[in-house]
């Protein structure tokens, strides 16, 4: 299975200069944990890209070679500048249900963005998550409580072994680490509809 990728960090948009704003921005800023990024216009707009295809984040295969795809121009070496974000940190890859996604949850965490809904007389089995009182997402329970606290903790995996302290018979994962397969492969499409946002450690 292809790594999958995800932004990382906090959007702060442009900045100008007060003497010669006619110039535009002078760059765009990204905040990654303690760090202001400054990144050029070609690379913010790479940057952003890696939002914007929520089905495939949801489906698992946002992947580097989509990503590409999405922030290609003319002229532009989307590839290397993807490869330049992955190694600054704005961009992660893991694969899903393997020990690199165990370790992405190790070095990130996940603060909400978004507003909690609840759930549905309707569908219970179901949590929404929004904004302004728009559903933007629907998650099983295990990873709405994820969503909700793991902001509280060193790191997502801190949350996940947490939550596994006591696991009830008869779910689908019965230990930390099939619990955080199933954690990790949800981040992607939290991130990608803004109502989370990862920062490293």
């Amino acid at each position: 299975m292809a790594a999958i990728i995800v932004p990382v960090g906090f959007d702060n948009g442009p900045r100008y200069d007060p003497d010669t704003p006619e110039r535009g921005p002078e760059f765009y800023a990204v905040v990654e944990g303690r760090n202001v990024v400054e990144l050029p216009l070609e690379a913010y707009e790479v940057w952003q890209s890696a939002h914007v295809d929520v089905r495939s984040h949801a489906s698992g295969d946002f992947a580097r070679d989509r990503l590409i795809q999405l922030g290609e121009r003319e002229g532009r070496d989307t590839a290397g500048i993807v490869e330049r974000l992955v190694k600054s940190g704005l961009l992660a890859e893991y694969e899903v249900g393997t020990p690199s996604a165990i370790q992405f949850l190790q070095t990130h965490r996940l603060f909400p963005t978004g507003e909690g809904i609840g759930n549905s007389q309707e569908h219970p089995e179901l949590f929404q998550i929004g904004r302004n009182g728009d559903v933007l997402l629907e998650v099983v329970s295990e990873v709405f409580t994820f969503w909700t606290v793991a902001f509280a903790y060193p790191s997502m995996w801190d949350a996940v072994l947490e939550d596994a302290r006591t696991i009830p018979p008869g779910l689908p994962y019965s230990n930390a680490e099939e619990l955080g397969y199933l954690l990790a492969a949800a981040v992607p499409m939290i991130v990608s509809t803004r109502t989370g946002m990862l920062m490293p450690l």
